[in-house]
């Protein structure tokens, strides 16, 4: 059984999940957070962190990925299209609508105080490949629009970690703030809804929402 522990890093959550072979992390926050991660794992009296897949490209949601590989050895995965982003230490923002702009404001100012360290990821998975050489029974989603190499997580009980192809803010749906590509994000909604999780956690909330609720988030944005 895997054990899920939301986990408030900065700007975002990274989600540590817990089983019998070894520590998983999806995404790992903003710049500087690591020691959030590193004292639940002192709580769990665990040291086998193995892997930190990172679900996009963004400031908030591999920040931390760096320090923790080198403070515990695992090792950074993420889709090829986001690879270049990670590596230059970017997080593009593309295009944004509603308070999105904000963001657009918020980000060099942080990236000043806090820099974006350059992260090369270890391995890249392309669309329906799986986690299982790390351990992790998990498959791997592309759903772009937010960013290109955005993908969502799938656990085999129907658990899945969507990122921010979901937004709760000022609305629960679609992503509607920030994408580098809108035409994108429907469908990789309609992709997302398809594969029917029973659960979803969205990157910036530690409660998931149910399938049902899922189901019933519109294309529109």
């Amino acid at each position: 059984m895997t054990h899920i522990h939301p986990l408030m890093c900065g700007f975002g959550y990274a989600f540590l999940l817990e089983d019998a072979q070894g520590l998983f992390l999806i995404d790992s926050g903003s710049p500087g957070q690591e020691n959030v991660v590193l004292k639940k794992m002192k709580q769990l009296r665990r040291t086998d962190l193995k892997l930190i897949w990172i679900t996009h490209a963004h400031y908030d949601h591999y920040g931390s990925a760096a320090a923790l590989r080198t403070l515990t050895g695992a090792q950074i995965g993420v889709h090829p299209a986001d690879a270049s982003s990670l590596s230059l230490g970017q997080s593009p923002l593309g295009a944004t609508r509603h308070q999105g702009f904000i963001f657009s404001l918020v980000l060099p100012l942080l990236e000043r105080i806090w820099p974006l360290p350059a992260t090369s990821p270890d391995f890249s998975l392309e669309d329906g490949e799986t986690l299982e050489r790390f351990g992790l029974n998990a498959s791997v989603h592309h759903t772009p629009g937010h960013t290109p190499g955005h993908t969502c997580i799938l656990l085999p009980d129907g658990t899945a970690f969507a990122g921010d192809l979901i937004g709760r803010s000022p609305w629960l749906g679609l992503q509607c703030l920030v994408a580098t590509d809108w035409s994108q994000l429907p469908d990789s909604l309609t992709r997302f809804q398809a594969i029917h999780p029973q659960r979803a956690y969205t990157g910036h909330s530690p409660r998931p929402i149910s399938g049902m609720t899922l189901q019933k988030i519109s294309q529109q944005n």
